[in-house]
């Protein structure tokens, strides 16, 4: 005959089941790369890629700069050199000189600007990838204890389970359906304590014939208020 205590051990450890699956629920869902990891990443993959663009920006400044000067210097031999004597052509090249070293000044700066943009960049992208090893560095310490919790909890699941299988024979079936029923309909909890001749699940007063049948242990009692099945202890 199946008594309230079997029932309470049985209520117990599906508490301790349901406790421990909502946990492994929660483990689980806290388990891989988080949303502001994965937009942190994201963040410096775009600022190496501004880097990347700058860099090679600044090299094609550098080129149309060494570019300028190299016919500047050109031209300015030319100029100088004492080969051309034609005044006209000698205010050509003069026009041309002044013209090529506007261009040098002018990608110069550029060049410049360019230099200024990178140095910058290159400190932003530096303090994110100091912030994303740091992030990252926590995340996977607390990956290795969340890992570490979940074989903890499916060890601690599966010796629930068997002790319920252990627990089940000495349930008959409809006292398993009462119980079923009841911690359905009171979240998880079928089986009230009675203290002080007081149900501990609804809190009421039992009456006294009610309370000398619980006491006796024969058969499961239920409370004429919740329902639960109650334990006198």
């Amino acid at each position: 005959m199946t008594t309230a205590p079997d029932v309470l051990a049985l209520q117990e450890t599906d508490q301790a089941l349901d406790r421990a699956r909502a946990r492994l629920t929660d483990v689980e869902a806290q388990m891989g790369e988080s949303e502001e990891l994965i937009a942190i990443r994201q963040d410096v993959a775009v600022r190496e890629e501004v880097l990347t663009q700058l860099r090679s920006r600044l090299h094609d400044a550098e080129w149309s700069v060494d570019d300028a000067r190299g016919k500047a210097t050109e031209v300015e031999g030319k100029l100088y050199g004492g080969s051309i004597r034609n005044p006209k052509e000698l205010t050509d090249l003069n026009a041309d000189l002044s013209s090529l070293k506007a261009q040098v000044a002018k990608r110069e700066d550029t060049l410049l600007g360019l230099l200024v943009e990178i140095e910058e960049a290159e400190a932003l992208l530096g303090s994110e990838q100091t912030g994303l090893a740091e992030k990252e560095a926590v995340w996977r310490r607390d990956q290795a204890a969340l890992l570490g919790e979940k074989s903890q909890l499916e060890r601690e699941i599966a010796d629930l389970e068997t002790r319920r299988r252990d627990q089940l024979p000495a349930v008959d079936a409809s006292s398993l359906r009462l119980y079923q029923l009841l911690r359905d309909r009171h979240r998880g909890q079928a089986v009230a304590r009675v203290e002080r001749g007081m149900c501990q699940g609804c809190r009421i007063t039992l009456p006294m014939s009610l309370l000398q049948k619980a006491r006796s242990g024969i058969g499961l009692v239920q409370c004429v208020s919740c329902e639960r099945i109650l334990l006198v202890s």
